[in-house]
């Protein structure tokens, strides 16, 4: 009877040089996917760290007395109450103004084409000085 070695033959060992082993990286599809995942993990940070950072610059100081120094929002919502047109909400919101160059304004803040609103419609009308 044939005696067979329990085990497969050792492989010969190649061996390289030590110093091109080490040069040599070989990802698998795992290592790959890991280090896509940690590179846009790296970027998002960068994007919010630089969104906060400009929000924070951005954001009102708090002056000496302890108050907001807001700036005055550029236009404010009104709601169209029956018999009003863009003429007289212009006239309120501007009354030492042209109210032709208002209603010009408020037409395109609001995106129309004429100058007809309806009761109950918000409108946003500019915040005038």
């Amino acid at each position: 009877m044939a005696s067979t070695a329990p085990f497969p033959a050792p492989r010969p060992v190649h061996r390289s040089h030590p110093h091109t082993a080490a040069l040599t990286i070989r990802l698998t599809t795992r290592g790959r996917v890991l280090l896509l995942v940690v590179t846009i993990l790296a970027l998002f940070t960068v994007v919010v760290a630089s969104g906060r950072l400009t929000a924070e610059a951005t954001s009102p100081q708090v002056s000496t007395q302890g108050s907001l120094d807001r700036p005055r929002p550029a236009a404010a919502v009104v709601v169209v109450q029956p018999g009003e047109s863009l003429w007289s909400i212009a006239q309120q919101v501007a009354p030492n103004s042209d109210p032709r160059e208002i209603v010009s304004r408020i037409r395109d803040l609001n995106g129309l084409a004429d100058a007809v609103v309806t009761p109950g419609q918000a409108v946003l009308v500019p915040v005038v000085d």
